[in-house]
């Protein structure tokens, strides 16, 4: 049993929340030379329960191996390094079967050992240990002896070691258990881990040091000037008396060191035996009317605050410093302010989550997401669920990022029961209040958010309560809020903003404009990413940007969380939930990225790079207006150009020379070249393209950050097919020289996750949970009736001299196949064929409700390669004129040319039935031939997987569908 807190199990005890554990300070800087890093290899032994723990596993000397014992890295999880636990995966549903607080009978809990020894520079010094995240909780043992308990896994937990230390070598052993009654407030939609996943570290502080640094550094947007409060606590060693002459020194300095403002030196009070006069060691310093510059996302200018502490000789005993940005942050007028100014939210939801790691993130895996993410656009990011780690936010601070701080705390499967239970009633206070305390200093944080999806009681009203006393410079976010109370004027005590998760676009254009409710509505959730997705989010911001009140939102999410795994045949995959025996769990629920584990960008990555574009261009009566969406820097860091394209050949081009647009600011500008009547059947656009100048910490010069295309002119095509003929690039063969694919009438597409949950089809069917197309395409028979059965469709076809085959088709679609997935051909071609070249939407993958972003253009590139974590419907291209493909050896063509409407077209390698039936990449086999998919409809996207479904507008209605196209081969 583990020794002095294993009769006690605290971990079975919600109110338990901590033993030993120092309080919650800001992260304090501290000479390299006092600091040591634990981090690296542990040995480690893995324990089917804490019960199970023998004394001597803790008290022991330090094992070289065997008898269970393994090598791990710290930081780390065990479920990503060891046999005997896995991962596992659920989103609202428990991994055990409960009810709170019940732990389960096998609760894995894992001994991390390994020494240390201590500098012969810290004697007389207070030592601390530093445990960064342990998940679920930990208790720690120093040299056999007890030191301390924590819980919270994403809040870092210090323990006093002075007195259990000693010279030489030190045993140091972390207990972790993976579930506790603690688990039941982090039942977050991701991965189960457990392990330590944050650094850990001990640190030597001087007996009287500084405890704690707050500052608040404030900007008024009138004076144009800054002012900035500082808040710093002396601690004095417990058998240290306080004493007289103690002070305290501060200054502020800019990037170079320049001092600004003057230096202050106060001292430090020491009366704490004058009963109603004491107030603690504390000095407060404030610096009014400062002559600095404003912090924001899009300039994160930053300063530092140097704090020492003078002994009564005179000499400095610590000294540490705070990095601070002067902004103000204020909801008002139904607007969210930064400075003064209404700022959007081009924001993303993102998880701490490496593929090979976990949970373990380093610091070059968070800035690789910060540089993917401005890349993309996205200023704004919701800690979802939880804080992060505050290097993290340091990033933040000094890239420039808006961030949402959010508490650890999620109890969604039982939302309504634990935010009024008291016995987590401390538990509620101690994380928000650790976050908050932990991270004020920094300028990103621009609201608290109080947990997720907890439902709403007296707990969340007395963390609200507390976070407005302690920290009144920021408003608090909290989503179930308002939803359990309404938009417009409930929750008022726990949140200042409407954060609503997952609303349809109808619902927040009624809030905007009925100006009922005096907040600001900031959708905390939203564009369900899960595989295909993100339709309609050009629909999104359309409303967002034309409808008062509305201020953007956090899209879900930034990153799929697969997980690499290894088969036993040596296949490498990435994996999801259930892939490691993982039961309950929720399948590829998980997968719900704009970007794939691998930080790779999917399709609708560019879709919300365009949606979030810092600048847009639009087509007026007298030319054209450049608006800046920008809040507080002009366009002069970006050079504009633009094209002039007919039937995709670029006709003209130049610089766009607009002078330098200031922030939230629209300039007329005539057109940059003379347009000129086009003759009938030509498509005429205006695309204009907006580059970095130089190369900047995200990108290098050249870097695309917006477009816009126009149309001026466009081809009319009649829907029996008589368009004008498309030019071919070349002579074509005779009939009997080539053999030309046969096509076939096409119904089906393989349904994407939004389609409905194929992996889950309980969901939908017995509980009705996300898109319902594929159930009702199931009962039809779309997914397995040869679809010549379930509509009538009349063909049409013709040889001309030159060995051209055309093909005409019409299709009824009957009532009962209304929002059917597609209305079209397919034809399977040859697999010779690796490159294809078109004239349509592009250069990515784009369906009718996603596809603001794709430009009408020529386009040529390699077939396309499965993107998404779950096989389903991929590489669609909308409104094609003509298309190629091209044999790679000898160069000869295949073209299709479209007559009467523009067709949806995809290449790829396999069928739609093949994925269909495959649940994963490692059941899908790369075809030796080319699937070809030409659709006159084609059904949109939506977000159903979890939220709106596709708009009316891109299903596909019961009707008469007439379309057609020739095909030919062309030599090299």
């Amino acid at each position: 049993m583990i020794p002095e807190i294993g009769p006690l199990r605290p971990w079975t005890d919600p109110t338990q929340i901590q033993i030993g554990r120092l309080p919650m300070r800001s992260t304090l800087p501290i000479d390299p030379a006092f600091r040591q890093i634990l981090d690296g290899a542990w040995q480690f032994r893995l324990f089917e329960h804490p019960d199970a723990v023998p004394a001597d596993a803790v008290t022991s000397g330090i094992p070289d191996g065997g008898g269970g014992w393994h090598s791990v890295q710290v930081p780390g999880n065990w479920t990503m390094q060891v046999d005997g636990d896995h991962p596992h995966y659920t989103n609202i549903q428990m991994p055990f079967p409960g009810p709170p607080p019940a732990t389960p009978a096998r609760n894995p809990t894992g001994v991390y050992r390994r020494t240390f020894a201590l500098d012969s520079s810290w004697t007389g010094r207070r030592l601390v240990l530093h445990v960064g995240g342990a998940e679920s909780v930990h208790a720690v043992f120093l040299n056999g002896a007890f030191v301390g308990y924590g819980t919270d896994s994403r809040l870092p937990s210090e323990y006093d070691v002075t007195d259990v230390v000693r010279s030489g070598e030190n045993d140091l052993a972390v207990v972790v258990i993976r579930y506790s009654a603690h688990s039941y407030v982090e039942d977050q939609d991701q991965w189960w881990m457990a392990g330590l996943h944050r650094t850990v570290y001990v640190e030597a502080r001087a007996s009287v040091h500084i405890g704690d640094v707050e500052v608040d550094a404030d900007w008024d947007p009138v004076a144009m000037t800054g002012s900035l409060s500082m808040r710093s606590t002396v601690r004095f060693e417990p058998n240290t008396e306080p004493m007289r002459g103690y002070q305290v020194r501060a200054r502020l300095e800019d990037a170079e060191g320049g001092r600004i403002g003057s230096e202050t030196e106060l001292p430090v009070p020491h009366r704490h035996f004058a009963p109603y006069v004491f107030k603690g060691h504390v000095v407060t310093a404030t610096w009014p009317d400062l002559a600095v510059r404003p912090w924001s996302a899009e300039s994160p200018t930053r300063y530092t605050v140097r704090v020492e502490l003078v002994d009564p000789e005179g000499a400095v005993v610590d000294s540490t410093t705070q990095q601070v940005g002067f902004r103000r942050i204020e909801v008002r007028d139904r607007q969210l302010l930064v400075n003064d100014v209404a700022v959007w939210i081009f924001g993303v939801n993102r998880h701490d989550h490496h593929p090979d790691r976990g949970k373990a993130v380093t610091v070059d895996d968070m800035r690789a997401d910060l540089s993917a993410m401005r890349a993309l656009n996205i200023t704004a990011i919701r800690t979802s669920h939880y804080p992060n780690d505050s290097t993290f936010l340091d990033l933040c601070d000094e890239l420039g990022f808006y961030v949402i701080d959010e508490a650890n705390i999620e109890s969604h499967g039982y939302n309504h029961v634990l935010c009024d239970d008291p016995t987590y009633r401390g538990t509620w206070l101690e994380r928000g209040a650790r976050m908050v305390t932990r991270d004020r200093n920094h300028p990103c944080v621009i609201a608290w958010s109080l947990g997720n999806e907890s439902g709403y009681g007296d707990n969340h009203d007395a963390l609200a309560g507390w976070i407005r006393s302690a920290d009144p410079s920021r408003p608090l976010h909290y989503e179930d809020a308002i939803r359990l109370e309404g938009w417009n004027d409930g929750g008022r005590a726990a949140t200042d903003i409407v954060c609503p998760m997952y609303p349809t676009i109808d619902s927040i254009a009624e809030y905007g404009e009925s100006g009922l409710g005096d907040r600001p509505l900031i959708m905390c959730e939203y564009s369900h990413a899960m595989g295909n997705s993100n339709g309609s989010l050009a629909d999104y911001w359309d409303v967002i940007t034309s409808t008062p009140g509305l201020q953007g939102g956090f899209m879900w999410e930034w990153k799929d969380h697969g997980l690499r795994q290894v088969l036993a045949d040596g296949t490498r995959r990435l994996a999801y939930g259930g892939q490691f025996g993982d039961i309950p769990n929720d399948c590829n629920f998980v997968a719900d990225g704009v970007m794939s584990a691998d930080l790779e960008p999917h399709p609708a990555a560019a879709e919300m790079a365009w949606v979030y574009r810092p600048v847009t261009v639009r087509l007026t009566p007298d030319g054209m207006e450049i608006e800046n969406r920008q809040s507080f820097i002009g366009l002069d860091w970006m050079r504009a150009e633009w094209e002039l394209s007919s039937d995709g050949v670029v006709t003209a081009s130049g610089n766009l020379e607009v002078g330098d647009v200031g922030p939230r600011t629209a300039v007329a500008v005539p057109l940059p070249v003379a347009i000129v009547d086009a003759p009938c059947g030509v498509d005429v656009c205006l695309t204009v393209r907006w580059t970095s100048r130089d190369t900047t910490w995200w990108a290098p010069a050249g870097h695309l950050v917006s477009w816009d295309q126009m149309t001026l002119a466009e081809r009319v095509a009649s829907p029996n097919g008589s368009a004008p003929e498309s030019e071919a690039t070349g002579s074509t063969l005779p009939a009997d020289s080539v053999s030309l694919p046969q096509p076939r009438l096409n119904l089906f597409r393989a349904a994407t996750d939004n389609d409905g949950f194929k992996l889950m089809p309980d969901l939908a069917v017995r509980l009705r949970v996300g898109g319902q197309a594929l159930r009702e395409w199931q009962v039809v028979g779309l997914d397995r009736l040869d679809p010549e059965d379930l509509v009538r469709h009349v063909t049409k076809r013709t040889v001309d001299p030159a060995g051209t085959v055309g093909y005409h088709h019409i299709v009824e679609v009957p009532d009962e196949l209304a929002d059917a997935p597609r209305v079209g051909v397919v034809l399977q071609v040859a697999g010779r064929f690796e490159r294809v070249r078109w004239f349509g939407h592009g250069p990515h993958e784009n369906y009718p409700d996603r596809r603001a972003s794709a430009m009408l253009a020529i386009w040529d590139q390699p077939i396309d390669r499965l993107p998404y974590l779950v096989p389903q419907e991929f590489g669609l291209r909308t409104d094609c004129r003509w298309l190629e493909l091209v044999d790679r050896d000898t160069g000869r063509t295949l073209r299709i040319d479209i007559d009467g409407p523009p067709l949806h077209m995809s290449v790829i390698r396999h069928t739609s039935s093949e994925l269909f039936a495959a649940a994963s990449t490692t059941d899908l086999h790369v075809r030796d031939d080319v699937i070809v998919c030409l659709d006159v409809a084609h059904r949109g996207l939506g977000t159903a997987s979890c939220g709106p479904d596709v708009l009316p507008e891109y299903r596909i209605e019961p009707g008469r569908y007439e379309f057609g196209y020739r095909l030919s081969s062309i030599p090299a």
